[in-house]
């Protein structure tokens, strides 16, 4: 009798010990999990493809990132205290990645058009790009849109030119070809592939600097045959509209504490909130 009483009080205490222990570590892992979760909320991934300068650029030798939109990112996480990463991806897999959440926005110079609000929501435009027809050097036929009929225009597929461009050309006059990776869109103009390509003139002289053999011009800069509204997609999650509120409130304040203005005269030469086509959009806007 005596053997069985302690038998039961043994049996009670290996219980208790049994539920204590399993406790702890139920409580360890939500502590992890909560963790976990917590440190992903303070990382915002951005989907790039560090091929496009000088606005996001990849070196593969040294594995560093660079360009316009690198550090504009770099500051945004400075101010949110954000860790950020860089997804290296080309188009149009970013806007696929940014669909099944595995990345929270994409820098590229994204525009604004109809059929991308239709699904995300964007925060206030951080550029305004005017894009001209560039050609090779050595083309004196085409010297604005309207010459281009019967030729060959270049496009990145996924790219918002390609919506542009449709919008403009609604009879098909001009030939288009599509590029999976737009990068090289410039060679292909370049080596006569193709006629032209819409290209920023603002950027071109950038790039034309860093690839001197690459005897290309823009034409018709006065009259740009569209312009680009950029700025940041996020998903309609509760994710991305945090994330949406958190940027949008940090490129407010980069833009009247002149930070904003000091990014862009070292990338570009001017403040690109000083030209013609945001105070155009701000008088849109009513602001």
């Amino acid at each position: 009798m005596l053997r069985t009483e302690r038998e039961m009080k043994m049996r009670k205490v290996f219980s208790s010990a049994l539920v204590l222990a399993l406790s702890l570590v139920v409580c360890t892992a939500l502590a992890a999990s909560a963790a976990e979760k917590e440190a992903g909320e303070r990382v915002i991934r951005v989907a790039t493809p560090g091929n496009y300068a000088p606005f996001t650029m990849y070196d593969e030798a040294t594995q560093e990132w660079s360009g316009f939109e690198i550090e504009l990112w770099h500051t945004i996480g400075e101010k949110s205290g954000c860790e950020i990463q860089f997804v290296r991806l080309d188009n149009p897999a970013t806007f696929a990645e940014l669909d099944l959440g595995r990345v929270d926005t994409v820098a590229k110079q994204i525009s604004i058009t109809p059929v991308r609000q239709k699904k995300y929501d964007f925060t206030q435009p951080f550029f305004f790009t005017p894009y001209c027809l560039t050609v090779a050097e050595s083309n004196n036929e085409v010297k604005s849109w309207k010459d281009m009929e019967g030729k060959t225009i270049g496009m990145p597929e996924g790219g918002a030119c390609v919506e542009f461009i449709a919008a403009l050309d609604p009879e098909n006059k001009v030939k288009k070809s599509l590029y999976e990776f737009g990068g090289g869109l410039l060679q292909e103009v370049a080596m006569g592939r193709v006629t032209a390509c819409p290209y920023p003139y603002l950027t071109l002289p950038y790039v034309l600097k860093k690839n001197p053999d690459l005897k290309l011009k823009s034409v018709d800069i006065e009259n740009p045959i569209f312009v680009e509204t950029n700025a940041y997609p996020f998903a309609r999650t509760d994710r991305g509209r945090e994330l949406l509120k958190l940027t949008d409130g940090i490129l407010t304040r980069m833009i009247e504490d002149g930070s904003y203005a000091k990014l862009c005269e070292k990338w570009f030469g001017m403040n690109v909130m000083d030209s013609k086509y945001a105070k155009e959009y701000r008088e849109k806007q009513g602001k």
